[in-house]
């Protein structure tokens, strides 16, 4: 078979290629596939494989950002707000970014596959047996990585089938999670083509990698996560030029870039994402379900490095001037441009700030992901959406890098990493650092701000331990214009969580196994942290109790 592949279009998901062996028997189209017709043939396995890229995602996860101090859903009684509060409170019987029950499922089917794709390897050659198991096991790999990062480092582990009927499986420890995650990665990675023998959107070896450098950062295996992250370094990999024009790129109009890693491509009209009517300001036509905090914004830094400062009068009265460059490419603010018109959010305007849901509660929104050409004012956004969905870009890779190699106390190789990311945002100063201390403090600005709205920084705070501090008995903020002539403005900061303050337990760092999982198997017990919630009471059923006779 060919060493380039193709992948076909077969999930609402995705629009990118797969692998396509250059043999001459057709695949067999049915809704369903018997055994003996996936292991019949080589183009069968292939296009029973294509189903496992779901397993990858393919949209921007907004609810778990919705969670921290980057985004605010406006909907003041949405799940995630009612998370944030305390009011909907993870427990062992609802927890809404419980992985559990489906990540087990999928790595059940997965298993299966590799062990029938192993009695049947004698009908395909060598090298499309070996592509096979490769793929197999980087969603295998990126499987057991959503259990890993939710519950410590341990779930359970099937190498192989259970015995049919058999419920009781053990708890693996968190080194064997760690482990087992690290083997199916590394050996997909060294078995699938680089991405010069690959079509856009396939998997490659540098996706692996990828996907192992995050993997084993979660894990804080400092050398495998910096050893894996090198490995893609040294492909063919760069930073795209323009940052804000990385997120408008379109399937539909292809160009060169080598930034990214693994990617999902979505084609208007037939494979629709519809982000922009989700997200985009009320005068589109859209929902405006989520907005952008003001503690957000006021991190990105001005053109020259130097922080914003709202005590800085000059800063104050002009807020949006002399930004660096992602800023502009990411948030939309009171007096832009948008879609050829200018946008106001003054309390009042058609997209101006409120706090009931259906427009900004915070004063911004988002730019980032949406595109102005998408959907005119005034018009459908049915069938419009064509978004690039990246789930790893080239700068997450450097800035894995970069971390890993701080934490083995190797600041010059962590610097140029971190400064290469920042070069591409057009700063030509770059970043010094003495200590592990003062690296991890610019390291973790520089995520914020680059991976923002890419579904990072609910899991960046919570394995760096800041959960508890930065999303705990705090408030996030808004700014509301205030407009005191012809496009005169003043800006006040305002408390966007209406005098309520946020609650992050300390034992969410690991989230509990749902009772579920603990009564129909009796080899697995809760997390010690957990026990105490498995019978839940509330307040009043408890006062009511204590006074029993």
């Amino acid at each position: 078979a060919s060493d380039v592949y193709k992948r076909q279009i077969l999930t609402v998901f995705t629009s990118t290629c797969f692998i396509l062996g250059s043999c001459d028997i057709d695949p067999t189209l049915t809704s369903s596939y018997p055994s003996d017709i996936i292991w019949s043939n080589e183009s069968n396995l292939i296009t029973y494989i294509n189903g496992y890229y779901s397993l990858v995602g393919g949209y921007y996860g907004l609810g778990g950002e919705a969670c921290t101090d980057m985004l605010k859903q406006n909907n003041p009684v949405s799940d995630y707000n009612q998370f944030v509060f305390g009011s909907m409170p993870i427990t062992t019987t609802s927890n809404m970014f419980d992985t559990w029950g489906g990540s087990h499922s999928s790595q059940l089917s997965l298993t299966r596959f590799l062990e029938n794709l192993e009695k049947n390897r004698t009908n395909f050659s060598d090298s499309i047996a070996t592509l096979a198991e490769a793929q197999v096991r980087f969603f295998r790999g990126v499987t057991c990585f959503n259990l890993a990062k939710c519950y410590g480092g341990q779930y359970i582990i099937y190498r192989q089938l259970p015995v049919l009927g058999e419920k009781n499986h053990p708890l693996c420890s968190s080194q064997e999670g760690w482990d087992f995650i690290y083997e199916d990665l590394r050996f997909a990675a060294e078995h699938l083509p680089t991405k010069d023998k690959v079509e856009l959107g396939c998997l490659s070896s540098g996706a692996a990698y990828g996907m192992l450098a995050r993997a084993m950062l979660y894990a804080e295996r400092w050398k495998e996560a910096s050893d894996a992250a090198a490995q893609v370094m040294n492909q063919d990999y760069e930073l795209y030029e323009d940052y804000g024009k990385l997120f408008t790129n379109s399937r539909l109009v292809p160009v060169e870039n080598k930034e990214s890693v693994i990617e999902f491509g979505y084609l208007k009209d037939k494979f629709t994402y519809s982000f922009d009517y989700f997200y985009c300001p009320p005068s589109d036509g859209g929902y405006a379900e989520i907005s952008p905090t003001e503690d957000l914004v006021s991190s990105y830094q001005m053109a020259d490095g130097s922080e914003f400062d709202w005590d800085n009068p000059e800063m104050a009265a002009n807020p949006y001037e002399g930004r660096e460059p992602r800023f502009y490419a990411t948030i939309l603010y009171n007096g832009c441009q948008w879609k050829g018109e200018t946008l106001y959010t003054y309390e009042g305007s058609k997209d101006g700030f409120g706090l009931g849901g259906g427009t900004t509660s915070t004063g911004y929104y988002m730019r980032k992901l949406m595109k102005e050409a998408i959907q005119p004012k005034g018009t459908s956004f049915t069938g419009q959406g064509d978004l690039t969905y990246y789930y790893m870009r080239y700068a997450e890779v450097l800035l894995i890098y970069a971390e890993a190699m701080a934490m083995q106390d190797k600041l010059p190789e962590a610097l140029d990493a971190l400064n290469q990311v920042r070069r591409r945002a057009g700063f030509t100063k770059d970043l010094t650092a003495a200590t592990q201390t003062e690296f991890m403090k610019l390291l973790r600005h520089e995520r914020k701000i680059e991976l923002a709205f890419e579904g990072h920084r609910f899991w960046d705070l919570r394995r760096w331990g800041l959960a508890s501090t930065v999303l705990n008995g705090t408030s996030m903020h808004g700014v509301k214009p205030i407009k005191v002539g012809d496009n005169e403005f003043t800006y006040e900061v305002v408390d966007i969580d209406g005098g309520k303050t946020r609650v992050w337990e300390e034992r969410y760092a690991r989230f509990p196994i749902p009772l579920g999982e603990i009564e129909q198997n009796e080899a697995v017990q809760q997390f010690d942290e957990w026990k105490l919630s498995l019978i839940h009471i509330s307040e009043p059923t408890r006062l009511q109790l204590s006074r029993m006779p």
